[in-house]
């Protein structure tokens, strides 16, 4: 009896499991549907050889020019991607270390060692800037503002670097393009010089492809170059503003000792009511009195 209420429980749940696994058959279930990268991944491969084999059947000449398209649309793409995650406003100046930072530093929780540690353990460009002036903490103002002012200027360059090679591509993709279509006309003239106007216009179409291609490329370019240079200028202007706050949050807790004018007076201070007193120089210098002049005996010369 005690083996039999034993094997129940497994018997039972045996079935529970085979019929869970005929359910989907029994009624007439769908099969599971192939994966979507897996088709993505073939519509890429197919159109990837597509473009090859018409690369390939494509004259040397134009073959040059749409590589240097390809070229410059690839590095354009790299760039951007490249400079639009690190151009980030929270990956730039976040926005808890700046809030945190600079309410802890006016309200005067934060001293040279804690603000220092603070910057270190937020590494961003924020933070390296306003530990510049942090690390000069007690110092006079000019050698925060200098501080500040040198690694504002590493940190703007750090955030315009590649920018300028879209401005490359802007200038570069449409002369590719003029370089192409040329040759794509020159070789139509040599091959159809015989031909009418009317049939020639439709060859010269095609040649103006790279053309339009290297124009449409540059105004891209130029649209996004524009683009990340607004945002590293918002970013700079930024990272400016933090350093002129962390400098002026600085010296307002650093005090400096006012210079003082000593004056030493070579006499006493005469005071109301005392009898004044003859004062006489210290180093009595003897003056010569000059001879008194002697009027001549002789008459003159025009008695």
């Amino acid at each position: 009896m005690i083996v039999g209420s034993r094997r129940g429980p497994a018997v039972a749940t045996a079935l529970i499991g085979i019929v869970l696994l005929a359910a989907p058959s029994a009624f007439g279930a769908e099969p599971p549907k192939p994966d979507l990268s897996v088709d993505i991944q073939r519509r890429m491969a197919r159109t990837l050889g597509d473009v090859l084999v018409w690369y390939e059947r494509t004259p040397a000449g134009e073959r040059m020019a749409w590589g240097g398209l390809g070229a410059c649309v690839a590095l354009g793409v790299c760039v951007t991607l490249e400079r639009a995650v690190r151009l980030r406003r929270r990956s730039v100046i976040p926005n808890d270390f700046l809030a945190r930072f600079l309410d802890r530093l006016h309200e005067g929780r934060l001293d040279g060692g804690k603000a220092l540690d603070y910057c270190e353990m937020h590494p961003s460009p924020a933070a390296r800037v306003a530990l510049a002036a942090v690390r000069r903490w007690g110092r006079p103002a000019v050698d925060l503002e200098r501080a500040v002012g040198l690694a504002h200027r590493w940190e703007s360059e750090q955030l315009r670097r590649n920018v300028g090679t879209l401005r490359r591509i802007t200038a570069m993709a449409p002369l590719v393009g003029l370089l192409g279509s040329l040759l794509a006309a020159d070789r139509l003239m040599r091959e159809n010089g015989d031909a009418t106007l009317a049939q020639a216009l439709p060859a010269l179409a095609d040649a103006l492809s790279p053309l339009i291609s290297g124009v449409a490329v540059g105004v891209v370019a130029m649209v996004l170059y524009d683009m990340l240079t607004t945002r590293v200028e918002r970013l700079g202007a930024a990272l400016d503003r933090l350093g002129a706050e962390t400098i002026d949050a600085v010296a307002m807790t650093t005090v400096v000792a006012a210079p003082t004018l000593a004056s030493y007076p070579s006499t006493p201070h005469i005071r109301l009511g005392e009898p004044s007193v003859e004062r006489r120089p210290i180093v009595s210098i003897p003056v010569r009195e000059s001879a008194p002049r002697r009027l001549r005996d002789e008459p003159s010369l025009g008695a």
